[in-house]
């Protein structure tokens, strides 16, 4: 009986154990499938797959030989033999990419981080590069799109690429169906440069290298004032997201980033590079140095992470002065602070509010420049219930940082650079152009338009207007009432002057000052021509003063 007893109790102290176990093993699979980005180990039978855009120039895309190759693919080679990770590198349809990615086909891509990725996989802290936003047409048409809210202009037609961030951006703004949409940049930027005809948003760099590749004498590319994207490391493990970060981070320390982005980017500064046993001798130094001084490392350190953030900055900023030819100042709202910015895209002077408002003589255009700047920075919404983003304003203003003190007209346009953790607005761009002459010029030819008007309707003037090649375009009512004509039906059947005053001119150019009598419409009427030239001495038109003829006929 004691004997029963005890294997009883045995027994139930296995099934105890049992049950233990399997709770066990049951929180560990729980674990497992709440935690996604746990790390998954890497060999050479079981490689890292990294997928990325097929026709994503100059970042990812297949060459004339069928290979990968970009600056994408440099950086991530680069960043993954730093980890000694093995690795295979495909290239496809973006969203195919993503799409791999979300369902585990892939480990590792590149993608915006905007928001319209986020189902996709987890973003890296860095920013390994900006998406500007750019507008290329042709040379000898006007540019339409000039900021982001251009884009929402009725009938405007423009060419975006499928799933892009300005394709993102318009679908969210309702503005989808002023967007023709492309499944090939390449193809449709060489129609633009055949037909000379269309315009195209996309990323800056992406149409800048399209225009080299290609040879697109005949179109431009001009920056558009939009909100640009960060282009981050994405995967679903989030372990293998903090080793690509710290590795890139070393590698941006010491200087290995930048050769890649002059070979993508900025060909023209590319150098011979730096003999290996430099940076030895670099690398002992700064071993050296932390031992006898680590505070001062410590500092430098800090002031590095600081310095890199303000060098996406100004590089983003410098290529916007570069292409535009525009001056550029930024406004820090929490200190309140307007920082100039000279050609190079770096800090020329800082102004407090008041200091800054010496360029104003008038006070309703400091006033319009303090409520613009507050409709940004609170977050006022337009009229579509949208977060208003950019502003553009007309100012008069003295250019104190050219030296010159006389007021200027100033087309300004203001958006939100740079976000705070809440979202709010942290930091406003404001960039300005100078349209003085501008305003000058049209000011006096709309001085000259009224005095030709007013002499062309005078009651008394009777005066007949031909084009260059003797085709009516306009008669004054007086001369209309002195012919007995109607200037309507002359102009819509294309009177030619020969016709109408019975003449055979052959050659316009040269009959001015000519004056004669001719009866038209059973009226006697002397008349005198008048050539117009431009500055060049090529023939604008005729004028044809009337009168009637009062001479007595014996």
């Amino acid at each position: 009986m004691t004997t029963i007893k005890r294997y009883s109790w045995l027994n139930r102290r296995l099934q105890r154990l049992l049950l233990l176990l399997f709770c066990c093993v049951s929180l560990s699979a729980v674990h497992a499938s709440v935690h996604p980005g746990s790390t998954k180990l890497y060999t050479a039978e079981n490689p890292l797959i990294y997928e990325d855009a097929c026709d994503l120039w100059p970042y990812s895309y297949i060459n004339d030989e069928g290979q990968p190759e970009g600056f994408n693919i440099d950086l991530i080679e680069r960043l993954l033999q730093e980890l000694n990770i093995p690795y295979i590198i495909r290239l496809k349809p973006q969203q195919e990419a993503f799409q791999d990615l979300k369902t585990g086909k892939s480990d590792l891509t590149l993608g915006l981080a905007s928001g319209f990725h986020d189902e996709f996989g987890l973003y890296g802290r860095h920013a390994i590069t900006l998406f500007t936003q750019s507008v290329v047409t042709p040379k000898n048409k006007e540019i339409e799109i000039k900021t982001f809210r251009d884009l929402s202009k009725e009938g405007l037609e423009v060419i975006v690429n499928d799933s892009s961030l300005c394709h993102h951006l318009m679908l969210d703004y309702g503005w989808g169906n002023n967007a023709i949409v492309s499944r090939d940049m390449k193809k449709s930027i060489q129609q633009v440069s055949i037909e000379e005809k269309g315009q195209i948003v996309w990323n800056t760099l992406s149409l800048q290298w399209l225009i080299n590749r290609f040879h697109l004498d005949n179109l431009e590319l001009t920056p558009v004032n939009m909100p640009h994207g960060e282009y981050k490391f994405m995967s679903k493990d989030q372990h293998l997201l903090d080793q690509l970060d710290e590795a890139y981070a070393n590698l941006y320390t010491d200087d290995e980033i930048r050769p890649i982005e002059n070979k993508w980017f900025y060909p023209e500064h590319e150098g011979p590079g730096i003999p290996h046993w430099v940076w030895y001798l670099v690398g002992l130094a700064l071993i050296l140095l932390a031992i006898a001084i680590v505070y001062t490392v410590i500092y430098q350190l800090h002031n590095r992470r600081v310095t890199k953030a303000n060098s996406q900055l100004n590089r983003r900023l410098a290529l916007i002065i570069e292409t535009s030819k525009v001056r550029i100042w930024t406004y820090d709202v929490k200190d309140q602070l307007f920082a100039w910015r000279n050609d190079n895209g770096k800090v020329a002077y800082t102004y407090t509010m008041e200091e800054f408002s010496q360029r104003y003589s008038e006070e309703s255009d400091l006033k319009r420049l303090k409520g613009a700047l507050d409709r940004l920075i609170s977050q006022h919404k337009d009229a579509r219930g949208h977060e208003e983003e950019e502003l553009t304003i007309e100012l008069k203003a003295k250019d104190m940082e050219g030296g010159d003190h006389e007021l200027h007209d100033f087309i300004v346009n203001l958006s939100v650079l740079q976000r705070d953790s809440n979202g709010k607005p942290s930091v406003i761009i404001g960039t300005k152009k100078d349209v003085t002459e501008a305003h000058r010029l049209k000011q006096l030819e709309d001085e000259r338009t009224l005095r030709y008007w007013s002499i062309f309707y005078c009651e008394d003037a009777a005066i007949f207007l031909f084009d260059k090649t003797g085709v009516i375009q306009d008669a004054s009512p007086k001369a209309c009432e002195l012919c007995r004509c109607n200037s309507d039906e002359l102009v819509k059947q294309h009177v030619h002057i020969n016709t109408f005053f019975k003449t055979k001119f052959t050659n316009l150019s040269k009959i001015n000052d000519f004056i004669a009598i001719q009866v038209i419409n059973d009226v006697r009427i002397k008349y005198q021509i008048k050539t117009c030239f431009n500055d060049d001495g090529e023939l604008l038109g005729l004028f044809v003063f009337c009168q009637k003829d009062e001479t007595i006929i014996n």
